[in-house]
């Protein structure tokens, strides 16, 4: 409940001043000129007077307008559109006066319910039994007026796209199988976290296969050398795999694989070129990249000063540090590994996992990937909006006319 208050009071902070009082002002236009066209065409008039025909029009363009903010509101939850353009706050006070008038409509027309002022919205009943029929009609149509709630409540509808790939986030993950590794839990956490992913995130694997015990003479021993390399087959050090959704990676992870040495950097390098070399054309939503390491890669003492990853300025602006997550297996007794400490001075974001703890793993991937994670909090402010005042709204009755 706490997250939920606190995500309005996000939606405040981020509120662009123009458009937080725009959209409520050509909201309130919109339902006027609509109610001055739907007094004409909305509804046939029969025995009902203009009043009542032109509180119905009132109620309908607003009903409808609320529809129309709703779909907006859905649509770019769904397209993550907020993202760039935070009109949240905007879209949900006009969604609040566009449900607000329907209301005021309906309690207008409720006067009108008496044997003195029954008259101005419809003929004058002249006997006991005119009047009886009359009653029955103007609250059957006082009745009708809330079946155009269902407009609104229609849009709605419009999250059943919530499983079709509107945006798409990558997310890069380097996995240190070298012998100094043995936290099976990592990858059972891995296993668990990508059951819990939406599909539209493409996932990069990578592990650190590719030496062998006969490759001494070809192993590049500093991230100056690894850092030139322009092609991801220039370097051996990393094994990158490309799937299409979670459920791909999954079946993907291999608990047996294990690597005979720990090229960490040359993997994540080699990692960078290939996203590069094939899917340098795409857009993605977000991107992020998560390493899993102790930190002990075997160039480790060339790492302690000169040139890093996040010097390079394309890697910079491809993998932003503050979407980066090293997961850091070390034990506390051991001094930091420099690429630990490089990382940590690259203000990456740095998380413990000791003694092979699952849930440390799992904590620290749900941190990860939070910001690839549809906030539901905005659907549930549009439809607590939309409850809340339709429920006040069916509340209103006609009272009894003697």
């Amino acid at each position: 409940m706490t997250e939920f208050a606190e995500s309005f009071s996000t939606y405040c902070q981020e509120a662009e001043f123009h458009a937080t009082w725009a959209f409520p002002v050509c909201t309130l236009i919109f339902i006027w000129a609509l109610t001055t066209v739907g007094v004409k065409i909305f509804a046939k008039r029969g025995k009902l007077k203009t009043v009542f025909v032109i509180n119905r029009a009132w109620i309908v363009s607003s009903l409808i307008m609320a529809c129309i903010l709703i779909v907006a509101i859905c649509f770019g939850w769904l397209s993550d559109f907020f993202a760039q353009r935070p009109w949240q706050l905007s879209l949900l006070i006009s969604l609040t006066l566009a449900m607000l008038i329907p209301t005021v409509s309906l309690i207008r027309l409720r006067k009108y319910y008496s044997p003195e002022e029954i008259k101005v919205i419809t003929d004058q009943p002249k006997t006991e039994h005119q009047l009886n029929l009359t009653v029955g009609l103007t609250k059957k149509a006082f009745a009708e007026n809330k079946l155009y709630f269902l407009i609104p409540l229609s849009a709605f509808s419009l999250l059943f796209l919530h499983s079709y790939n509107f945006s798409t986030n990558l997310i890069t993950l380097v996995y240190d199988n070298s012998p100094s590794m043995e936290a099976t839990t990592a990858l059972d956490a891995l296993s668990e976290t990508f059951s819990n992913l939406e599909p539209n995130n493409e996932i990069v694997l990578t592990t650190l296969e590719g030496y062998s015990e006969a490759d001494s003479e070809v192993v590049k021993t500093n991230l100056k050398d690894i850092m030139q390399a322009g092609k991801s087959s220039d370097l051996k050090g990393g094994s990158v795999v490309l799937f299409l959704n979670p459920e791909e990676a999954k079946n993907g992870l291999n608990k047996n694989s294990k690597s005979i040495a720990s090229p960490i950097c040359e993997a994540i390098w080699k990692t960078y070129l290939a996203v590069q070399e094939t899917k340098a054309n795409q857009t993605y939503r977000k991107k992020v990249l998560i390493i899993i390491t102790d930190g002990k890669d075997y160039i480790d003492p060339s790492l302690a000063s000169g040139k890093f990853l996040f010097d390079d300025e394309k890697f910079f602006e491809f993998y932003l540090p503050e979407n980066t997550f090293v997961i850091d297996y070390s034990s506390p007794n051991e001094a930091r590994a420099s690429f630990l400490q490089r990382c940590k001075k690259a203000d990456c974001n740095v998380y413990t996992a000791e003694n092979g703890d699952k849930q440390a793993y799992l904590d620290a991937l749900d941190n990860a990937l939070q910001s690839l994670k549809r906030n539901w909090f905005l659907i549930y402010w549009t439809a607590s909006i939309f409850s809340l005042l339709a429920i006040i709204a069916l509340m209103i009755h006609p009272p009894k006319i003697v």
